[in-house]
């Protein structure tokens, strides 16, 4: 097959310094009263880039974290955020709102040599030097993480109150005497699942380049391509156009061949080719300041819905405009799942049972809706609230030639849900793979 050739990038997908805060904070405190907690500790990356906007490159999940956040519910504004030295040049070039920045002498430093408080000064750029956070940072300088949280954690008297973590492990490593321990996950994901007005600038962002790499991907099919060239154009597209993906493959969904109707996703090892006529699920992931992206739909290789899938279709973007209507504050995952049923149903489909319709949360993960409520009930059938974003799977079963698929990006708002793809709900066809990029809105 011929090398793929992409068009030249466009779009406003340059990264950019973010606000210093934008996290929902008075929710987060909302949630640390509504569960009698007195505050959290914050050490998984996605939760501290969420509080203070420190994203730090070069460090792998299951490396020993070298950040917390400590909060206290009664003293927010003196939030402490703690960080490996090697770090603390970071919020020259992305300020946060956290103003009390501790840094602790970490692995850079020679094990060979006395700890000194100038060790500190080896990470500090000249231009910088005279801020009046750096000079607070030198003062508290310390020679392990741990002794830095101690402190703080003291300082904010929560060595003795009921402290949330969103990763239990680190506080009973930590040993505080007197302090008691407890779950932050939920507290947390309450705080992320309504968003902020930059979250969903950023939200919005992250969608519209996704739908820009899927055309792109479309205009580079070719003949004899396979998934795997598929994959590989996806991804290439996201990376000129400035976003990341993560393997085994950013586009989500498995294509069973021939009449086969089976639910598969994909491992990345497919490379059989795909063929005119075949109907390709776009449900791709992939993230841009981390705020991630989702879904897609169905595009038809050099083609148009032929038979049942033009009712499947029809059929599926009726659906997606009702549940626009209906998604609104208040509304039931389960009322919404009924009324596209019903739907489906009206549409005159001959299986509505066998469509797949669910929902959850959008933002810096494919969840940010907490699992149990502050009076410990089970969320499962959760509830809609303004400024979500949630998006919308629907999938009408079948063959390769059959299948129809739409997953819509939806910002829920009191007059409806408001989409964030641009094209539709109609799928994407043969006219549609011709070289252009989808233009900013």
């Amino acid at each position: 097959m011929p090398p793929i050739d992409l068009p030249p990038a466009v779009g406003p997908f340059t990264r950019v310094v973010l606000p210093k805060r934008f996290c929902n904070l008075d929710r987060l405190l909302f949630a640390l009263s509504a569960r009698g907690l007195d505050g959290i500790v914050a050490t998984l990356p996605y939760n501290v880039f969420y509080l203070t906007g420190f994203n730090g490159v070069a460090h792998k999940a299951d490396e020993p974290r070298p950040y917390a956040v400590i909060l206290s519910r009664h003293l927010p504004e003196q939030t402490v955020l703690i960080v490996a030295d090697y770090y603390l040049a970071t919020f020259l070039q992305q300020p946060t709102w956290v103003e009390d920045i501790r840094p602790f002498r970490a692995v850079m430093m020679p094990l060979d040599l006395a700890p000194s408080h100038s060790d500190i000064d080896r990470f500090i750029p000249r231009g910088g030097a005279q801020a009046p956070w750096i000079e607070r940072a030198r003062r508290h300088y310390a020679f392990d993480m741990a002794a830095a949280m101690r402190a703080a954690l003291k300082e904010l008297r929560l060595d003795r109150g009921r402290v949330a973590w969103d990763d239990l492990g680190v506080g009973h490593r930590l040993g505080v005497e007197g302090m008691q321990l407890f779950d932050g996950y939920d507290a947390l994901m309450f705080a992320r699942a309504v968003k902020t007005q930059a979250e969903l600038l950023l939200l919005e962002r992250s969608t519209r380049l996704n739908e820009m790499a899927i055309r792109r991907t479309m205009v580079a099919w070719q003949k004899g391509a396979t998934w795997r060239d598929l994959n590989k154009a996806y991804a290439a597209a996201v990376t000129d156009l400035g976003g990341f993906v993560r393997d085994p493959a950013a586009m989500v969904w498995g294509h069973p061949r021939g009449s086969d109707p089976a639910l598969t996703l994909a491992t990345g090892l497919e490379d059989d080719a795909v063929e005119v006529g075949t109907h390709v699920m776009f449900d791709c992931h992939g993230t841009i300041d981390l705020y991630c992206w989702d879904g897609g739909k169905t595009w038809v290789v050099d083609g148009a819905p032929e038979g049942g899938a033009s009712l499947f279709a029809k059929a599926t973007a009726q659906v997606c405009e009702a549940l626009l209507d209906a998604m609104r504050p208040g509304a039931r995952i389960s009322e919404l799942q009924a009324r596209a049923r019903q739907v489906y149903r009206g549409a005159g489909v001959p299986d509505p049972a066998s469509a797949v319709i669910f929902f959850h949360g959008l933002g810096l993960s494919h969840m940010d809706i907490e699992q149990t409520l502050a009076d410990g009930r089970p969320n499962g059938d959760w509830v809609l609230e303004e400024n979500m974003v949630v998006p919308v799977h629907l999938l009408y079963p079948g063959g390769e030639h059959e299948r129809m698929w739409l997953e819509e990006v939806v910002h829920v708002t009191r007059d409806g849900g408001r989409p964030l793809f641009s094209w539709g709900f109609d799928p994407l066809t043969g006219s549609d793979q011709r070289p252009r990029d989808q233009p900013a809105r």
